[in-house]
């Protein structure tokens, strides 16, 4: 049983240091963060002595993104262009940590109750009190 609890200690101390590596990841993220994506399209502005006429299309950057159900596409500038796609890379790279950070965390605490369940002593020794049972999660729903 020393063994076990020796690797379920080892285990929650390296969920703990990479824990630890994703929030000084977050925390290094600078600059404002730009809730979207990036996308490109071609176009014909109509005009007949434009090149478009000859097929050489118009090329516009576009910021796509969905909020309430409802998808709003806003074209960027190409003087914003860099500014713009920076902010969504900053926004992936956030929503990568934050989404790592809860896989960790979920870790983290069943490490923690394999531990704490290892190291119960039962309780008078002839006839020991059994383990208190896992509580279902608030909300109803089921642990995960």
């Amino acid at each position: 049983m020393s063994g076990e609890n020796s690797k379920l200690r080892q285990q929650l101390a390296q969920a703990g240091e990479e824990h630890q590596r994703q929030i000084e990841h977050l925390l290094e993220q600078r600059g404002p963060l730009i809730h979207g994506s990036l996308g490109n399209r071609k176009r014909v502005c109509g005009k007949p002595t434009c090149r478009c006429a000859r097929g050489e299309l118009h090329e516009q950057t576009y910021l796509s993104s969905t909020v309430d159900g409802k998808t709003r596409q806003v074209h960027i500038p190409g003087a914003d262009k860099d500014r713009v796609a920076s902010g969504v890379a900053r926004y992936r790279t956030m929503l990568r940590a934050r989404k790592r950070l809860r896989k960790l965390s979920r870790l983290e605490l069943k490490i923690a109750v394999e531990l704490s369940r290892s190291l119960v002593e039962p309780y008078p020794p002839d006839d020991p009190l059994p383990l208190p049972r896992r509580r279902a999660a608030k909300g109803g729903g089921s642990p995960r």
